[in-house]
């Protein structure tokens, strides 16, 4: 995103598109992920609590989340820079803090093999 100022309009649209399907891609991984882990790392006692926790989680993200944006605009491409370290940043303290708590792959669902029908 923040290459997209720097070059022509051919390089700048290709960079634009290339921003806006990995922004794509992470959203998707990012709502798949987050119900998983606030499923899969809650004790059975305690899964509404989880689960309420992400949804402030994400109430959190709707009301920061327009006035990083649009501070990231405001700054330029060192803001949409800044904006993605940190972003970058907390995905991977995130996977520091549960990567030990998962042993084995979580699923939502039991698995199920075509055999066992």
């Amino acid at each position: 995103m923040a290459l997209s100022a720097t070059g022509s309009t051919v390089t700048a649209t290709l960079l634009l598109v290339g921003a806006a399907t990995a922004f794509t891609l992470a959203e998707m991984l990012h709502a798949t992920v987050s119900w998983e882990l606030s499923v899969a790392l809650a004790p059975e006692t305690a899964q509404g609590a989880y689960l309420g926790v992400h949804g402030l989680a994400q109430s959190a993200q709707r009301s920061i989340g327009p006035l990083a944006v649009t501070a990231a605009i405001a700054t330029g491409p060192l803001g949409w820079t800044a904006f993605g370290t940190g972003i970058a940043l907390t995905c991977v303290v995130q996977h520091r803090l549960v990567r030990d708590r998962l042993a084995h792959p979580p699923l939502s669902v039991a698995p199920v093999t075509v055999s066992e029908h």
